[in-house]
C-alpha cells in the first residue's frame, strides 16, 4: 500500500486497519477505479527534480547542524589535500560534455566532488588501464561511456559541480598496486564526497538511472480520500514493489560502506529519489524523496524505511556492548548481499573497518579485533532454509580458517558472555600492503591460550557426535559445522582427533590438526556448544593452540 501526499493519514489512521478497509472497497468496486497509476516525476532527470535537490543540497548545508559537523570532521585539516588521486573533470554543455582525467598531487587544492555507487553488473566496457592514463588526461570520448557512467555525469553537471569519482574510472584496474593503495583510501574518498550519486535502481552498468520510473505492469487503485483536517487527498492500493523491498544496489557487497562513509547520498531508486545524509539518518521520519511515497511515520517505526544499515553511530563505539554490536550487524548485513570477486571479501568492507579502528583505536585482524576476540571466533554460517546462498570454503586463500572471510554465504554470530580466561598469545598477519592490516589477507597465524579438550569425532545414527576416550562415553553436547551436513565428510573422518578450544561459557571452537606441518596447527572446522551437564569440564587443561 502506497499513501500518495497524505502523511497525516499516519496520525490518525491505524495502517492495518486502513489496508484492510480499502481492499474491501477496492473488491466491491466502491468508489474506486482500478487504474494504471504513475507516479509523479516520471523522469528523474526533469529540471523540477533537479530544482528540488538542489533544495535539500541548500537545506542539508544551511540548517542542518549535524551535517556540517559531520563534513567537518571528514575533511582533512589544512588549506590544501590531495582529495582523491584522481578524478573526471567535466566540462563544455551537458548535451555531450568534455571529459578528462585530472590527476591530484598532495600540493594540489582540494575540489568539491560527487562519488558515484553502482553495480558493475560484471567487467566494464570502460575502465582506466595502465597504457589509457596519458590519452584520457586530454579527453574521454563521452560517446564510449555506458548509460549509468553518462547518467552519473549528467546529475554531476546538474548540480553545478565539475569533477567526479568513478572506481572504474579512477583506479588503474589492470594495476594491483594502484588498487590496493586506493582501495586503502576508499573510506576517505566517500567520506569527503560533497554528494554521493547512488545508481540504486540499476543491476549493471549499461541500464543507467534517468529513465521513465514506470515499470509495466504495474497497476492500482486510486481512491479519494478526506484527511481529518478537511484536505482532500487519495489513497493508492499498489500491486508492486513493496515500500520495503530491496534495490539492486543494496545487494551488492561494495556498496554497503559507499552508503554508511558517505555524508550525504542521493538515491535514485526504482519509484523515487531518496535523499539521506546525518539528520535523515538520525531520524528517519524526516527522510526527503519524491515521486512515490519514499517514506512515512509508519515505516519508520517499523524500521521499513530502509532494508539495511544506513548509518553508524561513530560517537558511540568506544563502548565495548556497541562495537561488538555493530561489527556483528555489519558483517550479518554485508555477508547476504553479493560479492561479484570473492577474494574482495574483506576488501569490500575494509573501509568501515578502517574508520572503526581509526574512531577508537581498536586493532583489527583479517576481519576480528583482537580486544573482541572472543566475540567475534564464534561466528558461522546460516545453514537454515532462508540462506539464499550455500555457504562453503572459498576455493583459493582469502582469509584464515578462523575468519568468516574464509567462507561465502551468510554468517551470523554466537552471542554470549565471553568467557574471561581467553587470552590472545600472539597473532602474525601478513597482507598485500605490508603496513596496511587492512589490505588483502595473504597469511594469517593466530595463537590463543584457553581451556582446551582433546576428543574424537563419530558418526551415529543421528549424525557426528563427540567421544572421550577415556571416560569411553559420548560428550553432551551439539557440534555445528562450518559447511553444509552433507560436506561433512569431505571435512572429518571416522574416529578423527579434534581439539576443542573453549571460547564463551559453553562455546568451543571445533578444530582439525592441519596435515603437512612439523608444528601443531589446527584450522577451524566449526563450533561445539557444551551441554547442560558439563560432564567432561572438570578435565579441560588450559593451553595453547595455534589456528591458521
Amino acid at each position: 500500500m502506497v499513501l500518495d501526499g497524505v502523511d497525516e493519514l499516519d496520525d490518525h489512521i491505524d495502517g492495518g486497519t486502513l489496508e484492510r478497509k480499502l481492499i474491501v472497497c477496492a473488491e466491491n468496486e466502491l468508489a474506486a477505479e482500478e487504474v494504471t497509476y504513475r507516479p509523479p516525476n516520471l523522469f528523474p532527470s526533469s529540471k523540477e527534480t533537479v530544482e528540488t535537490i538542489k533544495g535539500w543540497l541548500r537545506e542539508c548545508f544551511t540548517t542542518h547542524t549535524e551535517c556540517q559537523q559531520l563534513q567537518k570532521s571528514n575533511r582533512p585539516s589544512g588549506a590544501s589535500s590531495p582529495g582523491p588521486r584522481r578524478l573526471l573533470h567535466l566540462s563544455g554543455k551537458a548535451a555531450h560534455p568534455q571529459v578528462r582525467l585530472q590527476e591530484n598531487s598532495s600540493a594540489s587544492k582540494f575540489v568539491e566532488y560527487a562519488a558515484l555507487s553502482y553495480c558493475w553488473g560484471g567487467d566494464q566496457p570502460v575502465k582506466l588501464k595502465e597504457n589509457l592514463v596519458k590519452s584520457w588526461m586530454m579527453d574521454i570520448p563521452y560517446d564510449q561511456f555506458p548509460q549509468t557512467i553518462k547518467d552519473a555525469i549528467q546529475v554531476t553537471m546538474a548540480l553545478d559541480l565539475q569533477y567526479l569519482w568513478i572506481d572504474a574510472l579512477c583506479i588503474i584496474q589492470d594495476s594491483n598496486q594502484d588498487k590496493a593503495e586506493q582501495i586503502s583510501r576508499m573510506a576517505e574518498i566517500y567520506e569527503q564526497a560533497y554528494i554521493t550519486i547512488s545508481a540504486a535502481r540499476a543491476t549493471a552498468v549499461p541500464e543507467g538511472f534517468l529513465h521513465d520510473r514506470y515499470v509495466a505492469g504495474e497497476k492500482g487503485f486510486r481512491m479519494p480520500f478526506t484527511c481529518q483536517d478537511g484536505q482532500k487527498s487519495a489513497v493508492i492500493l499498489w500491486q508492486g514493489r513493496e515500500p520495503d523491498a530491496w534495490e539492486p544496489i543494496d545487494q551488492r557487497s561494495w556498496c554497503l560502506q559507499e552508503s554508511i562513509l558517505s555524508p550525504r547520498v542521493l538515491e535514485y531508486g526504482t519509484h523515487n529519489i531518496r535523499w539521506h545524509c546525518a539528520r535523515s539518518r538520525a531520524d528517519e521520519s524526516k527522510l526527503q524523496s519524491d515521486g512515490w511515497v519514499g517514506h512515512s511515520r509508519t515505516f519508520a517505526q517499523l524500521n521499513m524505511s530502509h532494508p539495511l544499515t544506513s548509518s553508524i553511530d561513530w560517537t558511540g563505539l568506544g563502548e565495548s556492548y556497541k562495537f561488538v554490536e555493530v561489527w556483528q550487524t555489519l558483517v550479518s548485513h554485508y555477508t547476504r548481499r553479493g560479492l561479484g570477486w570473492y577474494q574482495d571479501k574483506l576488501l569490500a568492507i575494509s573501509a568501515i573497518a578502517r574508520k572503526m579502528s581509526k574512531m577508537t583505536d581498536k586493532h583489527y585482524i583479517a576481519g576480528l579485533w583482537t580486544e573482541f576476540l572472543g566475540e567475534t571466533l564464534l561466528w558461522h554460517p546460516n545453514h537454515g532454509p532462508d540462506a539464499k546462498e550455500k555457504a562453503s570454503r572459498h576455493a583459493t586463500y582469502v582469509a584464515p580458517s578462523w575468519s568468516w572471510a574464509s567462507f561465502s554465504g551468510e554468517i551470523d554470530f554466537t552471542f554470549g558472555s565471553t568467557m574471561h580466561l581467553l587470552e590472545l598469545v600472539r597473532c602474525e598477519v601478513k597482507t598485500q600492503i605490508p603496513s596496511d592490516e587492512f589490505s588483502a589477507v595473504t597469511s594469517a597465524r593466530l595463537e590463543i591460550k584457553t581451556l582446551i579438550f582433546q576428543a574424537r569425532i563419530r558418526k551415529g545414527y543421528y549424525g557426528w557426535f563427540l567421544w572421550d576416550e577415556q571416560v569411553k562415553d559420548e560428550i553432551d553436547g551439539s557440534l555445528m559445522f562450518d559447511v553444509v551436513e552433507g560436506d561433512v565428510d569431505g571435512e572429518v573422518v571416522e574416529d578423527e582427533q579434534l581439539m576443542l578450544a573453549l571460547i564463551m561459557t559453553q562455546d568451543a571452537l571445533m578444530l582439525k590438526k592441519k596435515k603437512g606441518v612439523g608444528v601443531e596447527e589446527y584450522v577451524r572446522i566449526g563450533i561445539f556448544r557444551e551441554g547442560q551437564r558439563m560432564t567432561n569440564r572438570a578435565r579441560w587443561e588450559m593451553g595453547e593452540v595455534v589456528m591458521v
